[in-house]
Parts: structure tokens; sequence; C-alpha cells
């Protein structure tokens, strides 16, 4: 790629704001100067690799960990100095080159704990060197407030510094006397004792120069004051001069020795702080991933059945532009998702003026060269781009008026200067092709420049209004029509994209809501001709039928769910009524029973009789076995509701596993074990998108559902109300907020038809943005009568308790 296009590529595509964005998010200028540079890299693996490093930082926020990471003072001149052989370092140099140490001690330690959750950071912590001797050294003789160096730094020092204070001691009391004698004759200007070239004077009148013996130092502006050391002051003076000399002496030879054993460990500072600096930047990146609801995408080797493929992709500037602090609400950004790539490679994206369609491209163009340089992109995870040897684009007006250059010309130049350097391996972005010259020329300057680029397999997005392209999309192999959704009814982008499907211009629609006159109007569809007019409306009926398709999409997914309630509520129904059978069946039984112990009480008197009377023994031996039968049909049916009553019973906590299958009597509904039990005897339940944590006794084996009874939705509030609080809960750490929020929406939606009135949401604590994301969501939803955090011990600020209506 040339100069001209490498350096231009950056401003067309906004990604030096994103870099510049991504600096201030730093905490060192060494790490902003690293972000500042950020580039498509090299080879795929380093763009992997440097995804990686970010999402684990990102799964290190999720879980509610602070990483020691404080800020980094630029140490880089330091370090020259410590090339320089003799040479010592500032007190303050010192400190922070010390305090560089307690940073990489403290990040090393930090991830050594955590090694086992996050190994990817802790092999980048295991380079840092460990220089604890040498904080310590400094600690002890720098002060970190005032970088001043203590009198513990050596005894040389200590002993200097009481001398120099009795010193200069006894020089005061000696001036001390001599100002009080001179004051008494109102011969000084005031009654101080001041400092001049670190010498103790007194402030002489003008008119007694000569009347004091003694050295004059200075004089005042006026000249009307003179600084005046006495000459009984001056031994003591020169003695002060030489102790404050040997201290400085002393200071120089201890910052001489500390920085000697930096000197030679040059190379392990050198390390931490590259690894330091890495550090940084990785958290800056998920600063920003965070911010902006961030994901790494898939990076898929280019080749013959590459795909770029944006799901719910968002302009990082947008939506930067709707936010005003961390955690802020962001603004209403249209997501897109675009598929270029596989069976075909180049998209021509049509539709009318300010609909998105320049947006889109910029959003395509933005991102890929975002995920190149390692930076996560807002996007669906499960986006993939292409590693693209280098990315070409043609953005905007490229009028020069210095270069005498029209627009059309500087287009043709630089897709000359395209064309000359593209190959398959590249993502082409070219906006408004073959516009600024005669429109039938410049649609057959755009269709062999198209033809071209889509033979040499680059991927190719394209913007225009001309109709002919829209038709070489529809028949030319290997190229698609898009376009930008409009609504015709109100005359206004919705910003959505549409595949397959070209767009129209509605520049007559669009006039004439401008109030522009229905004559010119008129006249002008006249001049385009029918056919065009024909194409134009043709194009407007296809995504007025895809809008309405969308929307029976949608109507559909909600008679959908209202079914499945139906069902669900059906099979609550039938499993009460066979529970109803099973219960009159006992009582039928129970009452069976009965008749034939008081029918057996009657023959044992009736046989009495019989005897008293004489009867016969085969009469009686008949009797007894019309008896016997009678006990033997009771026997069998209580037998039978025995078994079924065993097969009801609860499980032994042994007998349970992950994955059983169970039946929880209290929703009377068929559930799977997520947890083995616990100590105090509970499990953890999944149905769908409901988990809820229950006494063992609340479950069955399987297929006992059928002499269970259903209990209605009031039974199970109350049975809720009544025993300790049991409620279902999801978990959504580590999702983004899209998937989150859609997940706690079918969430509700399950609880509603099973009777749940509360729910536990578990968001994790992390940055806070998945949380109000959620509670938002929360406050507007219809059923959702409050939300609140939960108590402590029960998640905090990491769970919220919803009650629903």
């Amino acid at each position: 790629m040339s100069a001209s296009l490498a350096d231009n590529l950056h401003s067309l595509l906004e990604f030096d704001k994103i870099l510049e964005y991504l600096s201030g998010a730093t905490l060192s200028p060494m790490a902003a100067e690293v972000c500042s540079a950020l580039r498509p890299l090299s080879t795929v693996e380093e763009v992997r690799s440097r995804h990686e490093e970010a999402s684990a930082m990102q799964s290190l926020f999720d879980a509610g960990e602070n990483f020691p990471l404080d800020a980094l003072s630029d140490v880089r001149p330091s370090l020259k100095h410590l090339g320089i052989a003799g040479r010592f370092l500032e007190p303050k140099e010192l400190v922070e080159l010390a305090t560089l140490s307690t940073t990489a001690r403290r990040v090393r330690g930090f991830l050594h704990s955590q090694r086992e959750k996050f190994p990817l950071l802790f092999d980048i912590a295991a380079g840092l060197m460990i220089m604890q001797d040498l904080e310590q050294a400094v600690e002890m003789a720098i002060s970190f407030t005032d970088y001043t160096v203590k009198d513990s730094a050596s005894p040389a020092l200590h002993r200097l510094r009481k001398e120099i204070g009795r010193a200069q001691n006894e020089a005061r009391d000696g001036l001390r006397r001599i100002l009080k004698s001179l004051a008494d004759r109102d011969m000084v200007q005031e009654q101080i004792i001041t400092l001049r070239e670190g010498r103790m004077v007194l402030l002489l009148k003008d008119e007694f120069r000569h009347r004091v013996p003694g050295l004059v130092h200075d004089e005042s502006a006026s000249g009307r004051t003179l600084f005046v050391e006495p000459l009984e002051s001056v031994e003591m003076n020169n003695r002060i001069r030489q102790l404050l000399s040997a201290e400085r002496e002393e200071i120089e030879r201890i910052l001489l020795a500390l920085t000697e054993r930096f000197r030679m460990r040059l190379p392990q500072i050198e390390q931490n702080l590259a690894i330091l600096v890495r550090f940084d930047v990785i958290h800056a990146k998920t600063r920003f991933a965070s911010r902006l609801n961030c994901s790494s995408p898939q990076i898929v080797e280019t080749g013959e059945k590459s795909k770029l493929s944006l799901i719910g992709a968002r302009h990082p500037l947008l939506l930067l532009r709707g936010l005003t602090a961390i955690g802020a609400e962001r603004q209403n950004v249209v997501p897109l998702d675009l598929d270029l790539g596989d069976d075909f490679v180049t998209l021509i994206l049509t539709g009318p003026n300010a609909g998105g369609k320049t947006v889109a491209m910029k959003t395509v163009g933005l991102l890929s060269m975002m995920a190149l340089s390692g930076l996560p992109i807002p996007a669906a995870p499960d986006s993939t781009v292409p590693f693209f040897r280098k990315i070409f684009a043609d953005i905007g007006d490229r009028q020069s008026i210095e270069n005498d250059l029209s627009t059309f010309t500087s287009h043709m130049a630089r897709l000359v200067e395209i064309l000359n350097n593209v190959g398959s391996a590249d993502l082409v972005l070219l906006d408004e092709i073959g516009s600024g010259t005669d429109p039938d020329e410049g649609a057959a300057l755009a269709v062999a420049i198209l033809r071209e680029l889509t033979q040499r397999r680059c991927l190719t997005l394209a913007t225009t209004h001309h109709g002919a392209l829209k038709s070489f999309a529809h028949e030319q192999p290997g190229v698609r029509n898009g376009s930008m959704a409009f609504d015709s009814a109100t005359l206004q982008p919705t910003y959505h994209y549409n595949a397959n499907i070209p767009g129209a211009s509605y520049a007559f629609d669009i006039a004439a809501r401008l109030g522009l006159a229905s004559s010119i109007i008129q006249s002008a569809r006249e001049i385009v001709g029918k056919d065009k007019i024909s194409i134009e409306k043709l194009s407007a009926e296809l995504e007025q039928r895809l809008a309405e398709q969308n929307q029976l999409v949608e109507k559909l997914k909600l008679e959908e769910i209202r079914l499945a309630g139906l069902s669900k509520l059906y099979e609550e129904r039938a499993l009460k009524l066979k529970a109803n059978e099973t219960s009159l069946r006992r009582k039928a039984v129970e009452e069976s029973a009965q008749i034939l112990q008081q029918a057996n009480a009657t023959i044992e008197e009736a046989i009495r009789e019989i005897r008293q009377k004489d009867a016969s023994r085969e009469s009686i031996r008949d009797a007894k076995e019309k008896l016997e039968t009678a006990r033997q049909q009771v026997k069998e049916e209580s037998a039978r509701l025995s078994a079924t009553q065993k097969t009801d019973a609860g499980l032994q906590p042994q007998e349970i596993f992950v994955g059983m299958n169970v039946w929880w009597t209290a929703q009377a509904a068929r559930a799977v074990v997520a947890q083995a039990p616990d100590a105090n005897s509970r499990v953890l339940l999944e149905m769908g998108t409901i988990k809820s944590r229950v006494p063992i006794s609340e479950i069955k084996r399987l297929g006992a559902q059928a002499t269970t009874q259903a209990p209605t939705f009031s039974q199970i509030r109350e049975i809720t109300e009544t025993r300790e609080a049991i409620l279902p809960e999801i978990d959504l750490r580590g999702q983004r907020v899209d998937e989150a929020v859609s997940a706690v929406d079918k969430f509700i939606d399950d609880a509603i038809l099973a009777g749940w009135t509360e729910l536990r949401i578990i968001h994790g604590k992390g940055t806070g943005a998945l949380r109000q994301s959620i509670n938002t969501f929360l406050t507007k939803h219809p059923r959702v009568s409050a939300a609140r955090q939960a108590p402590l011990g029960q998640g905090d600020a990491g769970v919220t308790i919803v009650t629903l209506e």
C-alpha cells in the first residue's frame, strides 16, 4: 500500500479517534504512546494473542477483581541516565524506580495467587523481576513525599546534620547579640536575620555602611538597605558552609550508591517496565471494551471461503457520543448485522440519502481495523473478521482546490491506486462509486471496476445510487445487493440493513416532503421514464414487504410463547385430573375395606348362628370361601395403592445425581438436577432458564407425576410464602448486555407461566455496567413491580431480587 493510502485510511475510518480515546484510558504515558501507535498486526497469531489477553483481563473484571496496576511515571529518562557510568540519579528518579518495582511485585503476586483462574495473564507476569531489596533501600534513604534524603540514609549524614544544626544555632545566637546592639543604636533597617548566598546576614541602613565592620553581600533595589555579614560571624558562617558542602558530598555518595545498585539491574528494570506497559495497554483495552460492551471476534484466515460477519455491530464513535460517564445509558444506536464473503465477495449497498449507507460502510471498515489491531469491537462475540492483508477505502468528497482536482478526478485517482495494489486477501470500501461525472459513464466505470475487484476475490463493499449497479449485483455471480431500510410512511430512515434487497432512493418522495412543488416532481417523473419509476416502485414494495414480514415474525414469536403457556397450563390441568382420579380411587378402596370389615363381622356372626343351629360343614365352607375372595380383592387393591405411594416417596441424597430427570412437586413440572444435594439437603433444579434450589423432599422420581396432585398458582404462592424463601434464579455473569437482557426477558416469561412472584438475577459486580443495564430493562418491564439489591451475604450488589405483578 502506498504512503498516501496508508496515511489517509486512519482519518477516513476515524481510527485515530478510537486510538485517542483508548490512550486516555491508560495509566502511563508509555502505554498511551503504544495505544496511539496501534496498527493492524502482521500475523494472525499476533492478532489472536492480543484478543486472548483482552478477554482474560475482561474475565478478571467480570469476576470482581481489582487489578493492582497503579499510575506509572515515565522513567525512560532515568533508564537512559543509568546507562551513563558514574552519573547518579536524583531522589525523585530513584523513588519512581522503586515505585515501579513495587508495582511489578504487586502485579506478579496478585496474578500468582490467581494463576489457575487466569493462566494467560500469569504467564505474562511471570517475566516480572522482584527487586524488593532496592525498594527497601530507597525507602530507607529517601522520603517518598518530598523526595529529600533522610538522616537515616547513613551515619555520616546523620552526624553532619547534627553538627550543621549546632553551628547554625551558634551563629544565629551570635548574630542576635550583634543585632540587638545595632538595633539599640537604630542602625538596622529591620530586626531580622536573613540569608544571602547561604550565609547569615543583617539588614543594615546604608548610612552606617562604614560603622559596622563586615562583608557586604548585597543591597536593596533602592540602595538604602545593605545585607552585611559582621566580621564576628564570618568564621561561624565559614564553618556552616564547610559542613553543608560535606553534607552535599555525602548525599551525592548515597545517591550514587543507590544508583549503582539500580544500574546493576538495568536489564531487569527495562523488562519490568515493558511488561507493566503491556499490562497497562491490556487494562486500557478492557476498560474501553467494558464501557462500549465490546467483545473479541473470531479472527479467520483469508481464503476462498473467508467471510466477514458482523452481528449486532455498532459504530463505536456513535456509542461514545451518547456516553457522558462510565456506566451512563447508551445512545440508541441501531445494530448492524452484515455478512460479506463465502459465496459472494462484492456487496452493493443502496438506499436513500442520509439512510446510513456510509455509516454502515465505516462501521465495517473501522471494526475490521480495530479487530486486526487487537482491539475488542462493539459486536457479538460470534462475529468473524478475516485476517485482511490490507484495507483500502475511498470515502467522502476528495475534491482538492490546491491540486486542481475535481471530485471525480480525485475519486478516480484513488481507485487507480487501489487497483494497482489490491489482492485477494484485502478489504475494499468504495463510497458512492461512479459519482461526480456523467451518470451513464460513471455507472459503466463502476460496473467495470467492481467486476475486476470481484474477479480478484477481494471483499468489496460499495455504496451507490446508480440503478445499473443494482441490476449488476442481481445478475453478476459473486455480487449481492443490500440496502438500508427506509420507512415509506414517515419518509425517515430506520438504519436497519436488509440483505439481498436493493434499496430505493425515495428522491421524489423526500423532495415532496420538503415542499417541492408537485408539478415539478411530476415533470421529473416523466423525464425519468416509466421503467425507472417501476424499478424504484418495485424496490420500495420489496422493502415494505420485508418490513411486514419482520413484523409477522415478531407476532409469530409472541404467539409461540402464548401457545407454550397454554400447553403448559393444559398439562398441569391434565395432571391435576389424574391426581384427583388417584385420590378418588384411594377413597373408594378405603370405603370398600370398611364395608368388607363390616361384612366380615356380619358373616362371623352368621357362622356362629349356623353352628348353634348345627348347619352342615359344606355351607360353612362355602361362606368362608366367599369371605376369603372378598378379602383377597381388598388386599390386592391395597397392595397396588401402596406401590403407587412408594413410587411417590421422596428420594435419598445418595440417589440423586447431576443430569437426573425428576418431578418437582411444588411446581408440578419436570426438572433436571443441576447440582448435587448440599449439606442442608437442598438440590439445584433447572427448568429451561429457571433455576431454583429446593429441598429434596419436594422432588420425586420422574414418572411419579401421574400420581401427584398439581398445585394451582395460588397454592404455589402459598407454599412459597410459608416455607423458607426458595427463589428461581438466572446467572448472567460473563454475558454481553444484549444477550443478558434477552435471557432475562425469557426468564421472566417462564417464571410468570410457572406462577413465581419473586426471582433472583445474578449479574455479578464487575464494573456495574451489566447490573445497570439489567435494572434499566427491569424498570421498563410491564410485569415487574419492584427490583432491589439482594441482602448482605446473599449476593448484595451482585444479585438483584425482582418482584413480579
